[in-house]
């Protein structure tokens, strides 16, 4: 499946640029993947505690196999310093003895997502390097890895645990990232249900129903991401929904709809970004309805 842009029309960067990847930025709301991100700590700190303690979980858990406790502690030193292939190791042969702790699971989950979002980041580096068939292909396979294994992960996350509906967005722009719209479709609409991921779940549902060329529904899916009222939107999430029903109520010539989205912005929006959006708002205003 090939999912990139035209590497025709995409200009070179110099060498120190940063590469945006167009395929996983165009897809995001705000940044986000889980609540629980891996953080490394500074080497030395984490080394000061692995060599007193590391070689004491090791025994235990040859000793124990089945004592899921051992493969946590051992498995965060392991993170901490950045071994990310010990960490792997450990957390994999905890997983497989103790399948059903969950604290062991979830952080063998959040290291798989971990380390193939680091994939993307060095193919984005690589190919900012130098700009290849070679490294764009590899871009691009690094992003379509990121995203099944973040649909693999939330898929056996929900199963887990059906009362965390906020894993059904994460699941759903997994999907919508390897163009899976109906079925991202049908986890956004579950989302919506729970009144705290509704604006989030309305947002990205617009982006989908943009995509499948239902433009009505996705500008009313933006609308309903940015005024929610209880509770309201997260800043965020509302200032990019009006930003894309400002867009696409243009596209449409929906002018008074686009005059409205452009005040809406106006009120939220940060006083750098106020001068464009002025601009905008008066040339709408000298277009006729």
């Amino acid at each position: 499946m090939n999912i990139s842009s035209d590497p025709s029309n995409v200009p070179t960067p110099p060498p120190s640029a940063p590469v945006e990847s167009k395929f996983l930025s165009r897809f995001a709301d705000t940044d986000s993947l889980f609540s629980r991100p891996i953080v490394s700590v500074n080497q030395q700190r984490g080394s000061a505690i692995a060599l007193e303690r590391f070689q004491q979980l090791e025994q235990s858990i040859r000793n124990s196999p089945a004592t899921p406790e051992p493969y946590v502690e051992l498995g965060q030193i392991y993170l901490n310093q950045e071994r990310w292939s010990d960490a792997r190791r450990v957390l994999e042969a905890g997983v497989k003895s103790c399948p059903e702790h969950e604290p062991l699971v979830v952080l063998r989950e959040d290291l798989i997502l971990h380390q193939a979002s680091q994939l993307v980041e060095q193919a984005k580096l690589a190919t900012a390097q130098k700009l290849s068939e070679e490294n764009k292909y590899a871009l691009e396979q690094a992003e379509i890895n990121f995203a099944n294994e973040r649909i693999h992960v939330c898929k056996d996350r929900y199963g887990r645990h059906p009362d965390q509906r906020e894993i059904l967005i994460n699941w759903a722009i997994g999907l919508r990232q390897l163009s899976r719209f109906d079925e991202a479709v049908e986890l956004l609409n579950k989302a919506t249900d729970a009144p705290e991921l509704r604006a989030r779940a309305s947002l990205q549902l617009g982006m989908c129903y943009q995509i499948l060329n239902r433009p009505l529904e996705a500008l009313s899916a933006f609308r309903k991401a940015s005024m929610f009222r209880a509770p309201p939107p997260e800043p965020k999430i509302r200032q990019r929904a009006l930003e894309l029903a400002l867009e696409l109520s243009e596209e449409l010539s929906l002018i008074d709809s686009a005059r409205y989205y452009a005040e809406q912005l106006l009120v939220d929006c940060d006083k750098s970004k106020r001068n464009p959006i002025e601009k905008r708002l008066k040339r709408l205003e000298s277009m006729d309805l």
